[in-house]
Formats: C-alpha cells, structure tokens, sequence
C-alpha cells in the first residue's frame, strides 16, 4: 500500500507530454469520439509515429485556452403558419 501512494505522488509531480483521445476527451469533460472527429477534421494534431495515437501536451492547452463566455443567441421568430391553417387550404370545409 505504501509503495502504490508513493508512485501516485510520483506521477503527479511529472507534467504529461501527451494524452491518449480518451484522456484528453476526459480532460475537457467529452466523449472519447469527440477527439477522434477533432483529430480526423484536422482541428487538433497528433503524435502517431510511436505505434499510437498521442495528443501533445500543447493541444489541450490551446483547446482550453479558446474558451469563450456563454453566449446564447436568440432564436429568429418563423413566419411559419400554424397547422391548423393547413389543413383548411387542402379543399376541407
């Protein structure tokens, strides 16, 4: 038991270079698919010569980094008429 406290407070002294997908999904609190479709559309790159995919260090950091306040957009009113109206234009009396 000591041993295993001891190595969790040696990794947590040494700062990640990479992340695997699943860890920086977990990261930025999404799912594991969401970093493939990032990484597949080119938005963030990856270290893959090393027999596995890694995700530098420096990607989190500028994905974090572009965060922006909350900014809901009202949504446009639709001049749509209601469904009641449609049906009287079929021909019914």
């Amino acid at each position: 038991m000591v041993l295993r406290i001891m190595r969790a407070q040696e990794t947590e002294s040494i700062p990640r270079a990479a992340y695997s997908p699943a860890e920086f999904a977990a990261a930025c609190g999404r799912h594991p698919t969401w970093t493939y479709r990032l990484l597949y559309s080119g938005k963030i790159r990856a270290i893959t010569e090393l027999g596995r995919i890694l995700i530098p260090a420096s990607e989190l950091e500028r994905v974090l980094s572009l965060a922006q306040p909350y900014d809901p957009k009202p949504k446009p009113k639709s001049d749509a008429k209601p469904e009641a109206d449609l049906g009287k234009e079929g021909g019914q009396p």
